[in-house]
């Protein structure tokens, strides 16, 4: 059978197309292969070191990943294992400083910083965890000067800067706090901590039609924003809106469900509710609902005084 040069070359063509086929075929397979390798961030890195161990850069950041699941050992461990393969690593002295951190080891964890810092003096991350380290032990000088060195570096950085909002603003330099914190706001729009804590601050001067807009500008940024939530729904509590304040409530909850501050407020609102209800079988509901969430602060605060008590007058009312 002879072939003329038109049928030759669809049959080129034809086999060109298979064999493209093929290879996208097999390229496909490989990338599934890999997206099931890693599905998560940890096992992203734990393939990377198996198939390189003795690059250290793949151990530390399998040590973060571990580190994000609040697998601390493990995260240690690889840490430990970067700084042998690589003593100047000093993102891995930061990464086991923020793991002392978390678990309120402060003092290692300036340790652990300051290292970091030796070997690498203009780096901000360091900076700025120590500034984190010295405001929870109420240094708040140091942590002061940590940010603004922290700042120095990257004056972009709106982590710092929102935190030193909050130093001013635990030290009672409520203007300056807001100062960082629109400072913030100007770098990074969306950055919701820094909506909230302006909320937060006109909360306590008691400008409660300012923090309601701050709070709500958060959530429309952070719709999980559970601390937000919370507040919010305090502020619509002292305003006798309960209704509003029941639903931001249990939005909060759905966030942090063993939160026991929002969760007495819940039940306290409800006791409100049940006040004002005029239908008995509603005010029965309530009750219930009251004394229901009482207890689940009860069962996450045993040593909350005014949740057993608001029980035991429910029960009693109850039973008149």
């Amino acid at each position: 059978m002879v072939l003329s040069v038109n049928s030759e070359m669809n049959l080129f063509r034809h086999v060109e197309y298979l064999l493209l086929m093929a290879l996208i075929m097999g390229l496909g397979i490989g990338t599934h292969n890999r997206i099931f390798v890693w599905k998560t961030e940890t096992s992203l890195w734990s393939d990377v070191v198996e198939k390189s161990p003795e690059k250290f850069r793949g151990h530390n950041n399998l040590g973060s990943a571990y580190s994000k699941t609040e697998q601390y050992d493990r995260a240690m461990a690889e840490f430990k294992y970067t700084l042998a393969l690589n003593p100047r690593a000093d993102k891995a002295h930061n990464n086991m400083g923020n793991v002392y951190l978390a678990l309120e080891r402060i003092d290692q964890a300036i340790a652990e910083y300051n290292k970091a810092l030796k070997l690498q003096p203009r780096s901000p991350e360091p900076l700025f965890n120590l500034g984190a380290c010295y405001f929870k032990k109420g240094l708040h000088n140091l942590a002061i000067a940590s940010y603004e060195k922290a700042l120095e570096i990257r004056p972009g950085y709106v982590k710092a800067r929102c935190s030193l909002g909050t130093v001013y603003n635990e030290m009672g330099f409520v203007d300056l706090a807001i100062q960082q914190y629109l400072a913030a706001i100007s770098i990074d729009p969306d950055h919701a901590k820094s909506h909230y804590n302006i909320g937060l601050v006109y909360d306590k001067k008691g400008l409660l039609d300012q923090a309601i807009i701050y709070y709500k500008k958060a959530l429309r940024l952070e719709p999980n924003y559970h601390e937000a939530l919370s507040n919010l729904g305090v502020i619509y509590a002292k305003a006798e809106q309960l209704d509003q304040a029941v639903e931001l409530f249990e939005r909060a909850l759905d966030f942090r469900p063993d939160d026991p501050i929002t969760m007495f407020n819940l039940a306290f609102a409800y006791e409100q509710l049940e006040k004002r209800e005029g239908q008995i079988a509603k005010r029965k509901e309530l009750t219930v609902k009251a004394i229901q969430t009482y207890e689940k602060v009860l069962s996450v605060a045993p040593g909350n005084v005014r949740a057993r008590e608001s029980i035991r007058k429910l029960r009693g009312a109850r039973g008149k």
